[in-house]
């Protein structure tokens, strides 16, 4: 009888991850949005709730799309006069260039 061997998860690939999409939601903190992670059959997006700017996040996605995600609506909103570490910013902007092609 064969046993099935599990890779184990890389916890600091997960880390970076986890750390990566929260400082992506706090420029959108930083640029006057309320950001709500939740349960459901979406992605995500913005919206407005009662004159209030809103980015809502399912937070079943998983976290390499989240950041994919969450950089490609920065790059549609725009972050031009915002400082933002240099990783992030990198990020952000290659993912609007991909939106392009």
């Amino acid at each position: 009888m064969s046993k099935v061997i599990k890779k184990a998860k890389d916890t600091r690939a997960d880390e970076n991850q986890e750390i990566l999409i929260n400082e992506l939601l706090e420029v959108y903190k930083h640029i006057g949005y309320t950001v709500r992670i939740e349960k459901g059959l979406f992605k995500g997006g913005f919206c407005l709730l009662r004159e209030q700017k809103v980015f809502l996040l399912n937070k079943n996605i998983e976290p390499q799309k989240k950041i994919v995600f969450l950089a490609k609506n920065l790059a549609e909103i725009g972050v031009e006069g915002i400082f933002l570490k240099p990783v992030i910013r990198e990020l952000i902007e290659k993912e609007g260039q991909q939106k392009l092609l």
